[in-house]
């Protein structure tokens, strides 16, 4: 199988993103790519649908992206649809404890929440990286918070 070139996947992202990105930031993005996660056409894909939706977000923070990746895979992998109870089960689980405003905020694009409401994972996943990138930045905070009262 042959494998795209720069200019290629470059293309891909930008049509994928709905926009021409500089070359900082391309340079930005092509880090993301690893061994684990090869720069293919599916993945150059993936990465500019989180891009679009979580523009400011820091895509090098490898923890971020495979987060995602293995929620994605799993929901993918073990079902079509998932109940709304399931789904606030399977972020307890992951140490995502969410408002019941900030959900409803979420799950506005997808006409609101409700516990016993099938959802289909396509559905869900601007949820999921709304939920991952909550999680990032309270953790981020968490530990600022503790580096700058250790200073003290």
């Amino acid at each position: 199988m042959k494998t795209a070139d720069n200019h290629e996947l470059r293309t891909i992202f930008e049509t994928r993103y709905g926009r021409r990105v500089s070359d900082a930031t391309w340079y930005r993005i092509k880090k993301v790519f690893s061994d684990d996660f090869p720069a293919t056409k599916q993945n150059v894909i993936w990465v500019a649908d989180i891009k679009k939706q979580i523009p400011h977000c820091d895509l090098r923070l490898a923890c971020f992206i495979e987060n995602i990746k293995r929620v994605q895979q799993y929901l993918t992998k073990n079902q079509d649809s998932i109940s709304g109870e399931t789904f606030l089960n399977f972020l307890r689980e992951k140490e995502i404890e969410i408002h019941k405003n900030t959900i409803t905020k979420w799950f506005r694009p997808v006409n609101g929440f409700r516990r016993s409401r099938i959802y289909t994972t396509q559905e869900l996943k601007p949820v999921i990286l709304s939920a991952f990138t909550y999680k990032l930045r309270r953790d981020n905070s968490k530990a600022f918070e503790s580096l700058m009262l250790a200073n003290k």
